[in-house]
């Protein structure tokens, strides 16, 4: 197996993502806008929140690369901001953390998620393959550079 097979797409080893959508909102178009975000299925868990309407807890993970790249593909506008922000998106097991706009999503478009807003969020961590003797900040430029 080749080094590039065992460290998966440029160095991530795999992205999991989550979301939530609730009865009032039409779940099958959320669904159809977070495979297109992801090219994967999204398995799709339906409970009952605190105030009692239904929700659906929405995740899916992305291993393969060719799905790793088109997600990095689609997060390139980005790329800027994550890099500027790594320190703090990024948490001591290598994994980089963001939030999407879902509504921005619905629409085929990828908008970073302002910590201030109540919008509903896609939840993204990007699991990076750091080990011994590689620099974390120059596999992230290798991924968003």
């Amino acid at each position: 197996m080749t080094l590039a097979l065992q460290r998966g797409f440029m160095g991530i080893l795999h992205v999991h993502a989550a979301a939530t959508a609730h009865e009032l909102q039409d779940i099958d178009l959320v669904t159809q806008a977070l495979e297109w975000l992801t090219e994967t299925e999204w398995s799709v868990n339906m409970t009952t929140s605190y105030h009692g309407p239904k929700v659906a807890m929405l995740s899916t993970q992305i291993k393969k690369n060719k799905q790793l790249e088109s997600f990095v593909q689609k997060l390139k506008p980005h790329h800027p901001t994550l890099l500027a922000e790594l320190d703090a998106r990024l948490d001591e097991d290598n994994v980089i953390h963001l939030r999407l706009c879902l509504e921005s999503v619905i629409g085929q478009d990828v908008i970073l998620s302002d910590p201030k807003q109540k919008n509903p969020v896609i939840k993204i961590r990007i699991k990076l393959a750091v080990y011994p003797g590689q620099d974390v900040q120059s596999i992230a430029m290798d991924i968003f550079g």
